[in-house]
């Protein structure tokens, strides 16, 4: 328990402020650019990291569950032969990624509502940071060895730094190109200033000599993680599909204003939500930890005492927050995104269901669970999209929200009946 104080107050601390600068640079870039503007970035962000979840997979999850073993039984060659595997994977992912991203965007830039020509213009220049993108090693290392107190303090610098380049653009007055370059610079810091970090911890225990090992030794000594891999990724691009795909139906169907709205209210969201980001990142390898030593007592302990303390949080602060959004979103914004009140609204209480059930995926993962996991994703992600289209034409974007609140109430429950079904099966669990 004290160390897991220790890595969620780092997390939390880092994810308050990372949430704040996000918050205050959305504030500045609407101010700066208006709702039209602020669609268009949303359309771009969406669109690259939509590629990126599809033809990049990220090994971290792999890595800290078989790392782990291998670190409990002193098997440093094994862990070494993972973090090569790791790095391979990551560099031709964001190869494939980034090509795929600037080949498509032509075609694709205005099809979703960015504008003719500059759309892929728009896109290609972001999507330059895939090729760069070796950041999921970089947390998979550090996070097995604790090491979040180093990861918390560069994320909250690179957001740091982004909120002050948007300061600068707005007060210069330099237009859209500067927030997208922007954007590329936060990519590029964010896909390697982790991993570097991660080699600085590997040097200092001793564990850096990896780039000469064989990759055929790393998938031998480690059987299913492939599979694992696979299953840990496939449940996240399902579930990202619901969080950046919306938005580019969104931009093919409505204007992009209605898109800039919408983008304002999934910020919102974005910044209640963060608040259990750092529980779901420390609790990982704990759980992991715990499920592999058969402590099936503290496991359970803590899946009850994370749901329970989530969901009161979460509540505490989304209520309040909720009621008084009309006022929120003028004053934040500016008069011109009142509209986007009753969307921020409905997501709010989205992120409500997200953050009650946040300890259902690392257990899931904890438990080998993670083929029940993608059945549940898979199910949650099929009712979301039947009922997509049907909310967005009745309801236009607060339909939207509310097929997200429809997405995390069915996967919630899917989540809750297979361990039950699991538990059933296995008394001694």
């Amino acid at each position: 328990m004290r160390r897991l104080a220790k890595n969620m107050s780092w997390m939390f601390l880092s994810q308050i402020l990372v949430a704040f600068f996000g918050l205050a640079s959305l504030v500045v870039t609407a101010r700066a650019l208006g709702p039209a503007a602020v669609g268009v970035l949303a359309l771009v962000d969406a669109y690259v990291q939509i590629m990126d979840r599809l033809f990049r997979l990220e090994p971290w999850q792999a890595v800290i569950k078989y790392g782990s073993d291998a670190l409990t039984q002193e098997d440093f060659v094994r862990f070494r032969h993972l973090v090569k595997l790791s790095v391979i994977i990551d560099i031709l992912g964001g190869i494939v990624a980034g090509a795929v991203a600037i080949l498509l965007a032509p075609r694709l830039a205005p099809f979703i509502g960015l504008p003719d020509g500059l759309g892929a213009a728009y896109i290609t220049l972001v999507a330059m940071g895939l090729f760069l993108s070796l950041r999921p090693t970089g947390i998979a290392v550090l996070r097995i060895f604790d090491r979040f107190d180093v990861l918390a303090i560069s994320d909250m610098v690179i957001a740091g730094l982004r909120f002050v380049g948007i300061v600068i653009a707005y007060m210069l007055d330099l237009g859209i190109w500067a927030f997208l370059g922007l954007m590329l610079m936060h990519q590029v810091l964010t896909g390697l200033v982790a991993y570097f970090l991660a080699l600085q911890e590997l040097r200092r225990r001793g564990l850096m000599s990896f780039l000469g090992l064989k990759l055929s030794r790393a998938l031998s000594d480690n059987p299913g993680f492939l599979r694992f891999l696979w299953n840990s990724n496939f449940n996240v691009v399902l579930r990202q599909s619901t969080q950046r795909l919306d938005i580019l139906v969104a931009g093919a169907l409505l204007d992009v204003t209605s898109v800039g709205f919408y983008q304002v209210g999934k910020r919102i969201m974005t910044s209640v939500v963060r608040i259990g980001g750092p529980i779901r990142q420390v609790l990982y390898p704990e759980m992991t930890r715990l499920w592999a030593a058969q402590e099936y007592g503290k496991f359970w302990r803590l899946v009850r005492i994370v749901s329970f303390a989530m969901l009161g949080v979460s509540l505490l602060i989304s209520i309040p927050l909720a009621w008084k959004m009309p006022e929120l979103s003028v004053m934040l914004f500016g008069p011109e995104f009142r509209a986007a009140a009753p969307v921020m609204t409905i997501l709010m209480y989205a992120a409500i269901l997200y953050l009650g059930a946040l300890v259902l995926n690392p257990a899931l993962l904890s438990m080998g669970l993670d083929s029940a996991l993608v059945r549940t994703t898979i199910l949650s992600t099929a009712i979301f999209a039947a009922s997509f289209l049907p909310l967005l034409y009745g309801l236009g974007i607060e339909g939207i929200a509310l097929a997200h609140v429809l997405f995390n109430l069915v996967w919630t429950i899917g989540c809750i009946l297979a361990i039950r079904s699991y538990l059933a099966k296995n008394r001694g669990a």
